[in-house]
């Protein structure tokens, strides 16, 4: 974050403004160069959450180790932007509030319900697109569920596969951290 800040101070002396969409789209560009790794594969373990530090230096991540990282990013200066959690099953992206969206952003797509956009951590998808699944709750101003009946289905699902209860558990964990 201090060198995107570095970045547009250096654009600012040379008399030409750093647009909030470019430095925005650099955050998020960034993120997504990073290495989608299972934690099978990086860890030996079917879930482990990173912190954001050790996101950056393991050089990659999972898609939630990936969207802490974004919100952390988005969360912070030079952007102070109101971030969210959303939980597809299976899945987890960034949330952006529409009104702290650079205007290019402004026609994006919400959430189901809500002010908040998607972005996606692990793909090149457009801001306010996601892979269409039920956004099963989004955790920003609190916890809200969205679509009952599919976390429902994810727990019938989580039950015939045990080992997606590691990812559900740890989920949940972070959020109550």
């Amino acid at each position: 974050m201090e060198r995107i800040d570095a970045a547009n101070a250096l654009e600012n002396r040379n008399g030409v403004a750093f647009p909030d969409t470019a430095r925005f789209e650099r955050a998020v560009s960034f993120v997504r160069s990073l290495p989608y790794v299972t934690d099978t594969a990086s860890k030996g373990v079917p879930d482990y959450v990173r912190a954001v530090p050790e996101t950056l230096v393991d050089a990659g991540g999972d898609c939630e180790d990936l969207t802490y990282l974004l919100v952390g990013m988005l969360s912070q200066p030079p952007f102070g932007y109101r971030t969210a959690l959303a939980f597809l099953p299976g899945h987890v992206l960034v949330g952006v509030h529409r009104a702290d969206l650079p205007t290019t952003h402004a026609d994006a797509a919400t959430l189901p319900d809500g002010p908040y956009v998607p972005v996606e951590s692990v793909r090149a998808r457009p801001i306010g697109e996601f892979r269409d699944e039920p956004v099963l709750a989004v955790y920003g101003d609190g916890l809200e569920f969205v679509d009952r009946t599919a976390i429902a289905e994810t727990a019938a699902e989580v039950a015939r596969d045990p080992s997606e209860l590691e990812t559900l558990n740890g989920i949940l964990t972070s959020l109550s951290a």
